[in-house]
């Protein structure tokens, strides 16, 4: 029997080939953001999540440290370097106009020279319809021939092509995407948005399920950042709801700054800044949060045998304090309802582990 057409195209490796030596992988964001990698930016509507993408984007094709403290901030903000890579930027949601203000300031809010290595398009034709490979191949070569490493596409839900986004077809679509991401080694971030219902404590399920559509969308990805912003404030806080490999940051923050053309409404500059995830009695919480996750880490406790280590632990910290009982418990609850722990036992004599 003859060996067939796949036999002429598959490249078939052997144990040899895996012992081999394999190159540390690159990241455009230390840390962050790898070659080649599928990602996904979310957020509500005014998330600020198109904005916080272009200037992380602006940051990569500068080589700029992303996310620089924000001056006379308080706290120690999560910041990241970047290695200097050419961008593409395609647009299907902004339109021409408001692509170019937006590009345009953030490229003044970073003092950046006219001829850094990021290139934009908006509105294209052909549109990139990612449910047909022909186009995504054609993509491809633009890609290659161009050198890019960092491709941005805004957004998902308008280059889906006929295959809806709840469908089971979207395996299609991602596939081709993270195709693109292989063949050109490098990395796709796709921004897209949140599920209108609110997920976390209030509706009972894991944040990441607040991705909207399939759920082969967050399956396929190696990164998913949700970008939450509350009552318009210039403040946000990301968190990284998937990571495929290890996960360095579960949570970071940014403040948003910016500049009018005089007497108009036009952004002329722009940029974001890093500071502090949360402050107050959020950020004790989220202290909490991670002693408890560290703790899980290493066995399942029960909740009697949990709640004291964490509060041993946070009283050890300098200046630290133990938190009182009753709120370390209404945190494992949520933590539970969230998704994050679980259950296992009777009532009496439960004990808890990571998911």
């Amino acid at each position: 029997m003859k060996a067939g057409r796949l036999a002429e195209s598959w490249k078939l490796e052997t144990l040899e080939d895996a012992y081999s030596h394999v190159e540390p992988t690159r990241f455009l964001v230390d840390g962050l953001l790898p070659t080649p990698s599928l990602a996904i930016i979310y957020g509500g509507p005014g998330s600020l999540k198109s904005m916080l993408l272009a200037d992380m984007a602006m940051c990569i094709a500068s080589g700029k440290r992303w996310l620089e403290p924000l001056p006379n901030s308080d706290g120690s903000p999560v910041t990241f370097s970047c290695n200097q890579a050419k961008v593409l930027w395609v647009d299907f949601d902004n339109g021409r106009r408001r692509t170019r203000e937006r590009i345009g300031a953030i490229g003044r809010g970073h003092e950046l020279p006219a001829d850094t290595t990021f290139r934009y398009v908006s509105m294209p034709t052909p549109w990139l319809d990612a449910s047909d490979n022909s186009i995504i191949v054609e993509l491809a070569k633009l890609i290659q021939a161009n050198k890019f490493e960092l491709i941005v596409i805004d957004n998902l839900g308008l280059i889906t092509g006929d295959v809806e986004e709840n469908s089971g077809g979207m395996a299609t679509v991602m596939g081709h995407l993270r195709w693109l991401s292989e063949e050109c080694e490098a990395a796709v971030v796709i921004v897209h948005h949140q599920r209108k219902s609110n997920g976390g404590a209030d509706g009972g399920i894991r944040k990441g399920e607040t991705l909207r559509g399939h759920s082969t969308i967050e399956a396929s990805l190696d990164l998913a950042l949700l970008i939450e912003r509350h009552n318009r404030d210039d403040h946000i806080a990301i968190m990284a709801t998937k990571v495929r490999d290890y996960q360095q940051y579960d949570l970071f923050g940014a403040h948003w700054t910016y500049e009018h053309y005089e007497e108009t409404k036009m952004l002329w500059s722009g940029r974001f800044y890093g500071r502090a995830a949360y402050t107050g009695e959020e950020a004790v919480n989220v202290a909490i949060r991670a002693i408890i996750k560290q703790e899980l880490r290493i066995k399942s406790y029960s909740g009697k045998d949990l709640v004291d280590r964490v509060r041993d632990s946070m009283a050890a910290k300098p200046g630290g304090k133990a938190p009182g009982i009753n709120k370390v418990r209404g945190l494992i609850r949520e933590m539970v309802d969230n998704g994050e722990l679980l259950e296992d036992g009777s009532t009496k004599d439960k004990k808890y582990r990571l998911t």
